[in-house]
């Protein structure tokens, strides 16, 4: 049975009907009933009892259908009415950390499965984020839009039909932090995300984000606290008694030189000595997974290896810890790849077997 927007029908296993407003698939349409509300139902659950033009003139005159419009400001979003939230799962509040995040608003806030959707890319830091939005399918990367999106808000990157979640199961969001004054710039990101198509099926995948005043389902891309610092100024010290009573100085005393990241792990001419351990790296490790530690402690190596060659630094001793010994082998790993670079286990009467000693040599260069 073909239908048209217009369409009177009534529900084949249960009581009521009402008229069609809108196709959204093949399968599947929406009823508007005698209240006013949409329910998507399956078509071969309706039978069609007047034609389009007589349907149509009931449709104008008698039935009061929501305007499912979308807004470009999440916060005109509405929220369910009484009588909706009592008959359907009321999704969880969330009051979502800072940091960065992609969120998928559905216009129709009664009916999250179905209909057209917002992507929202939403900035919940104290910085301008200048970001770039891409989608990776059929082997290549899509570019999709790019804004400069200021503190605490929200750009609409895209509006989709629900058939085409597929394009935005997979994608890569890329951004730089931007203050007019602070002491710390915050490196930049470049964040992969994967979503699963089920999740836009399921009402349970959708929570009533607080930040943007809408239901939607969310994609964390970035959290701030766990964002790399690439250069920070150390705060001086204006209470000389709390100095004295210190028990330890600060680790980071210096403006850490961009360009020659050994500056500060120097021991002798030429010789740096680089400490890997995650709490040498960050202030704080207690919310990152072991994957994201090891990232971190990777990042920091593959850049001192990086300014050691650029900057003709002899010789590098990385403190990696023994451990599983899953951050040496991914270190070792790593310098498989390159030409002219040599490295052997450090003296273990200093160090015991948890560090790497590594000699540059004449020209040092990654292979392939």
């Amino acid at each position: 049975m073909k239908l048209a927007v217009g369409d009177k029908v009534k529900f084949l296993n249960q009581t009521g009907g009402g008229v069609v407003s809108k196709i959204v698939s093949s399968q599947i349409v929406n009823v508007t009933d005698e209240t006013g509300f949409d329910i998507p139902t399956l078509i071969k659950d309706l039978v069609k009892v007047e034609p389009a033009t007589g349907a149509g003139k009931l449709f104008e005159q008698e039935i009061n259908v929501p305007t499912n419009a979308a807004s470009n400001n999440p916060s005109d979003y509405s929220s369910d009415s009484d009588g909706i939230t009592e008959l359907r799962r009321i999704p969880e509040q969330r009051n979502i950390e800072q940091g960065v995040y992609l969120a998928f608003v559905p216009h129709q806030q009664n009916w999250l499965i179905t209909g057209d959707l917002d992507i929202l890319l939403i900035n919940r830091t104290p910085n301008i984020l200048l970001a770039s939005v891409f989608t990776k399918h059929e082997e290549s990367f899509h570019f999709a839009d790019y804004e400069a999106i200021d503190p605490e808000s929200s750009f609409l990157v895209s509006t989709i039909e629900r058939e085409e979640v597929n394009i935005w199961l997979h994608g890569v969001v890329q951004g730089v932090f931007i203050r007019k004054k602070s002491a710390k710039l915050l490196s930049p990101i470049s964040e992969e995300f994967r979503i699963k198509a089920s999740k836009f099926y399921k009402e349970e995948s959708f929570a009533d984000i607080q930040c943007i005043g809408a239901k939607a389902l969310l994609v964390q891309i970035a959290k701030l606290g766990e964002t790399a610092v690439f250069a920070e100024i150390a705060e001086e010290k204006k209470d000389e008694a709390i100095a004295v009573k210190a028990e330890a100085p600060k680790k980071k005393t210096r403006i850490v030189n961009p360009n020659n990241i050994l500056e500060q792990h120097l021991i002798a001419q030429g010789v740096a000595e680089v400490d890997l351990h995650i709490e040498e790296l960050t202030d704080d490790d207690s919310s990152l997974s072991d994957h994201e530690k090891l990232g971190l402690q990777m990042s920091y190596f593959q850049r001192c290896v990086n300014a050691a060659i650029a900057n003709h630094v002899q010789k590098v001793i990385f403190i990696h810890g023994v451990g599983t010994g899953v951050l040496k082998n991914e270190i070792i790993k790593e310098l498989r790849q390159y030409k002219g670079v040599h490295f052997f286990d450090a003296p273990m009467a200093k160090y015991g077997v948890g560090a790497t000693e590594v000699y540059f040599g004449n020209n040092p260069h990654k292979e392939g």
